[in-house]
């Protein structure tokens, strides 16, 4: 089998000029207050820091209420151990992003923003506290529309309007992401505790050389879109040794473009390439893993030795847009999903592949040489590759798998669907479909070996075959030990339709026979 080979060199230095001065906020009229507003005096202190040519800017022990900082080259923004900097709660402190740079119409800074700078960092032993549960509506609902439920297999029964349940909670205005890094190149963000963010906690876009590491992220797992660490369109950047509760998706590549035409720093190409994720724990209410979506390329990705906790989807890669994602390597990883009261995309898939339209006259864009290797996962639903097309997904190699599949507290409510959200229409995005513990549509080329595929009772009638392809070219399964969800002429252990070339050898089965369809 031919293997990747990732040839990716990060030329880490340390970021920015030998920081001979320090400039404490103290001393530009910051005060340690639970009302005093630092804005100005930390921005003034930033500002006084990169005139002279560099330095450290120093948050001293304390609490200390600021807007948006604006972060400038040649900088490090050290928290002292014992220091926290706290968002603020009015709006009014909070800058808007520049025209072009995020949706369309109005669109607030968070607590840090930068852009078109370098050698920059963030470090220290304190805590970043973007007190998003304080723009947050108590105990009220996010309540999407109930067109979405008309398909599903429980219909009207589908989504509780009244619950809280998992959330996500409903929100009034709220400030962006806690930090926002974009067009800029050389930055360190290290030790730093970041709790509560209102949208993203990380945001770094179109950037070069970034290093993250040893961060901890700490997020109200009810707020929408409160996600981790996502990187969009940049390159050469390493993220490590962190931990990390996001109320949304928890450690993400994504390919989005950026309306902002003037720039000197930065990742000029504007892909998303050469990016290492390595050794952190992560738990998410959405997807563990995110690569996908955007309109530029990701690739040469490398996700290792990561553990997912208590998420509602373990591995996610995303084609929409006429993005184009290859190159990615999953290895070392430990999935632990379960289903969540619906209002959170994802239905407890472990992983989940998937390349469809966003919009109606769109392209579903392409995923390919996407390799898995040494995976462990328990989950409440199954894998699942999904293109309705043989043209869109290419080239998936799974190697060392193993998945037992199980029911929990919302099986019967939220269960047998499958969810492929966003897409152009409501029977594309959420459906009623039986949940085999793997399936795979429109897909060319897909190596399985050493596979293991089991159920854990109890289960509901909508589990079925342990494995199911359709509508593939080229399918290669090698020594595997698969098992129905049930023992009866309806089920099958393998099932294969509609498809061009296949090959099944074992070595492992421990069962008499195994019950395969054949085309």
């Amino acid at each position: 089998m031919t293997r990747l080979l990732f040839l990716i060199i990060f030329i880490l230095i340390p970021v920015g000029k030998a920081y001979f001065q320090t400039y404490n906020i103290l001393d530009f009229g910051a005060k340690s207050s639970e009302s005093f507003v630092n804005t100005e005096s930390i921005n003034n202190a930033i500002k006084e820091c990169a005139n002279k040519g560099g330095g450290t800017v120093l948050i001293p022990k304390g609490e200390y209420i600021s807007g948006t900082i604006h972060l400038k080259s040649n900088v490090n923004l050290h928290l002292e151990t014992g220091s926290f900097l706290i968002g603020s709660l009015d709006i009014n402190d909070y800058g808007v992003m520049p025209d072009g740079y995020y949706y369309s119409g109005k669109n607030l800074m968070g607590l840090i923003f930068a852009n078109d700078v370098e050698n920059i960092s963030i470090t220290g032993e304190g805590v970043l506290d973007g007190r998003g549960t304080s723009f947050m509506k108590k105990n009220t609902r996010f309540a999407p529309s109930k067109e979405q439920r008309k398909y599903t297999r429980q219909k009207e029964k589908f989504r509780d309007y009244i619950k809280l349940e998992d959330g996500p909670l409903e929100y009034k205005e709220r400030p962006g992401h806690i930090l926002t890094i974009s067009n800029s190149e050389n930055i360190l963000i290290q030790n730093i505790r970041f709790i509560d963010a209102p949208k993203w906690t990380i945001r770094i876009g179109g950037s070069d050389n970034v290093k993250i590491s040893q961060i901890t992220i700490n997020n109200n797992i009810l707020i929408p879109n409160s996600d981790g660490i996502h990187i969009t369109s940049s390159i050469n950047v390493n993220v490590s040794n962190s931990n990390i509760i996001a109320g949304d998706d928890a450690l993400i590549v994504t390919g989005f473009k950026s309306g902002l035409k003037k720039y000197v720093f930065g990742n000029n190409s504007k892909e998303a390439k050469n990016i290492i994720f390595d050794n952190c724990v992560v738990t998410s209410k959405s997807a563990g893993i995110r690569v996908g979506y955007g309109e530029k390329p990701i690739s040469n990705v490398i996700f290792n030795n990561i553990l997912i906790n208590n998420s509602n989807r373990g591995i996610g890669v995303f084609s929409r847009d006429d993005s184009n994602i290859k190159n990615v390597s999953f290895s070392n990883i430990f999935i632990e999903t379960r289903l969540h009261s619906d209002g959170w995309w994802g239905k407890s898939e472990p992983i989940h592949i998937s390349a469809i339209k966003s919009t109606k006259n769109g392209n579903p864009g392409m995923i390919s040489d996407i390799n898995f290797n040494n995976i462990n996962a328990y989950s409440e639903s199954g894998i699942v590759i999904y293109s309705d097309n043989i043209n869109s997904i290419k080239n998936i190699r799974m190697n060392d798998l193993r998945v037992k599949v199980t029911s929990g507290n919302f099986s019967e409510k939220y269960g047998g669907n499958f969810d492929l959200r966003p897409s152009y229409s409501l029977e594309k995005g959420l459906f009623d479909n039986e949940i085999s513990a793997f399936y795979a549509r429109g897909i060319q080329n897909l190596d399985l070996n050493n596979i293991s595929l089991e159920w854990e009772d109890p289960l509901f009638n909508f589990f079925t075959n342990g494995l199911e392809i359709e509508n593939f070219q080229n399918f290669s399964l090698r020594n595997f030990e698969i098992y129905s969800a049930f023992d009866n002429e309806d089920v099958f252990d393998i099932k294969i339709s509609n498809g061009k070339n296949y090959k099944l050898l074992n070595d492992l089965s421990l069962k008499a026979e195994t019950k395969i369809k054949y085309p």
